[in-house]
């Protein structure tokens, strides 16, 4: 089989890199070299040059959004599932995202929804919507599934942005922005939809739960999402001792005509 141009985790005892299989070529580490051409199937276990067992194999979403080249800060993983399902997001929802950033959470969001959905991300930066853009293509070509066709990128600043210019009836807005309430300043919302914001202090946060309750907004909630991972030997389990603690925090509501 071919795996030309696959997107990989290539995993040695210490350490993960993320790569792509390319014909003809090597992967240099300090633990010796890899054969692309010496991958015949995914998931393989392969010897380096030095004779370190590799492991190589298709990268989750995880594996993928924490290696990858990345320029302002990710929405971690552990957050993102958190978001989605405030937002209320499925196959076939219209979603709205305000802050493209490096793409993370928008790779997520595309990985949901399908071909009869619709997505459109907004962003001041024209780079981070460049690089989100190969980022989601680059991680999406690995796979057949019918994802949504097209990912909408919007380049302007949030305070001169008109929802009203877009002919789409949203049923989700996300956003991940220092004020998200400056929507609100040219743009009012009129039908059921469901709000999500990720911030990283509690200032933000009290500023945009004002906004929304002033937009008739219910069903407001706040919350931070914590993540301890467990160890388990025989009949001794205790949590790890280093955890995925504070990394911001979700606010969402849904608007109810």
């Amino acid at each position: 089989m071919n795996f030309e141009n696959n997107l990989v985790i290539i995993e040695s005892p210490s350490k993960q890199y993320l790569s792509v299989i390319t014909k003809g070529q090597e992967f240099i580490t300090n633990e010796g070299k890899i054969e692309f051409d010496n991958i015949d199937k995914l998931p393989i276990k392969i010897l380096s040059s030095t004779g370190i067992e590799f492991t190589i194999y298709t990268p989750s979403y995880k594996d993928f959004v924490l290696l990858m080249k990345r320029g302002p800060q990710i929405i971690y993983p552990k957050d993102a599932g958190s978001i989605i399902v405030s937002a209320n997001i499925n196959s076939h929802s219209r979603v709205l995202e305000i802050g493209t950033g490096s793409g993370a959470l928008t790779l997520f969001i595309a990985t949901l929804l399908g071909p009869n959905s619709e997505f459109y991300s907004l962003d001041v930066s024209k780079k981070n919507q460049y690089r989100a853009g190969k980022t989601i293509s680059r991680y999406l070509s690995n796979y057949s599934e019918e994802f949504i066709k097209k990912i909408n990128f919007v380049n302007e600043d949030l305070s001169t942005f008109l929802m009203k210019n877009i002919s789409i009836n949203f049923n989700s807005i996300i956003t991940d922005v220092p004020e998200p309430w400056h929507f609100f300043d040219n743009n009012q919302i009129e039908d059921n939809l469901y709000w999500v914001s990720y911030l990283p202090s509690i200032s933000q946060i009290s500023k945009t739960k004002d906004t929304l309750e002033q937009n008739n907004f219910q069903h407001i909630e706040i919350k931070e999402v914590l993540e301890r991972e467990w160890t388990v030997k025989g009949n001794i389990s205790r949590p790890k001792h280093t955890m995925v603690g504070h990394t911001g925090f979700i606010i969402s509501g849904r608007f109810i005509i």
